[in-house]
């Protein structure tokens, strides 16, 4: 049964990262285009030399994008069809499209929205090269903290139920979580490398006019990102919760062949 269910759940991967492929390639490339040219810019006002490209910016946002996302959705599916398979009876009374669903929400709110709204993604020419190994291991602290709380808000409204009823255990848990992601939000230390004053000095010392990176490019090449990931667990949490159903149905109807004309 899992090994049906993982299959499946690497095939709406697969469906997943096409989609996310289509709008990364509509909504983020030309954010990246316009931070790279805004890069060449400032390398070319410090009248520096940037750095010989080993794969051509045609191959990145073509074939390479695609490739990345295509890996990604079908790794994507693979770990939330496993996940289904610990949590589908455990999480409450639900059916398989539920609790594919619920897990979408509580996934994309636990691994992608709340670590990217302490750490942000960046475009091209933002952030100092030297501390991207300390901004990846914040980001991922990030991760692993929200996932852990929302895990143990999940248990613990299983142990409340009972008692408090399904309404309240959800709202108390939630509030328990928000409260908890909130402490880590001041205790993660910030950090912001968008390059407004040196990019200050660097126009006054040339042409003595005010440079700064775009925000509008900064804003949207971030919405882009957080509209990729919502595309990719939404889209994996439906076609999933839809096959996934039906695999169970069917070998439920096999344990029990005298239920099979009574299974849709």
């Amino acid at each position: 049964m899992v090994r049906k269910l993982l299959i499946r759940g690497m095939i709406a991967g697969l469906i997943a990262g096409i989609l996310a492929f289509g709008i990364a390639k509509i909504l983020g490339e030309p954010q990246v285009d316009t931070a790279i040219s805004f890069e060449d810019y400032v390398t070319a006002v410090h009248h520096e030399h940037g750095e010989a490209e080993l794969v051509s910016r045609s191959l990145q946002s073509s074939a390479g994008l695609g490739t990345g996302a295509l890996i990604y959705g079908v790794a994507f599916g693979g770990i939330f069809a496993l996940v289904f398979a610990i949590a589908y009876g455990r999480i409450g009374t639900l059916s398989a499209r539920g609790t594919a669903a619920v897990l979408g929400v509580l996934g994309f709110v636990a691994v992608s929205l709340v670590p990217i709204l302490k750490y942000p993604a960046n475009p091209p020419s933002i952030g100092n090269p030297d501390t991207i190994g300390h901004r990846t291991a914040m980001y991922l602290l990030a991760i692993v903290i929200s996932v852990v709380g929302m895990v143990i808000a999940v248990n613990a409204r299983r142990r409340l139920r009972d008692r408090f009823g399904d309404w309240n255990s959800t709202v108390m848990v939630g509030v328990a979580y928000v409260v908890a992601m909130l402490i880590a939000y001041v205790v993660l230390p910030p950090i912001n490398e968008v390059p407004q004053q040196a990019l200050r000095g660097v126009a006054a010392a040339v042409t003595d006019a005010h440079v700064t990176f775009p925000p509008t490019v900064l804003w949207r090449f971030r919405i882009a990102s957080l509209g990729i990931q919502a595309a990719l667990w939404s889209t994996i949490a439906l076609v999933f919760g839809v096959v996934a159903e039906r695999v169970l149905a069917a070998d439920s109807a096999g344990q029990h062949p005298e239920r099979a004309g009574h299974t849709i």
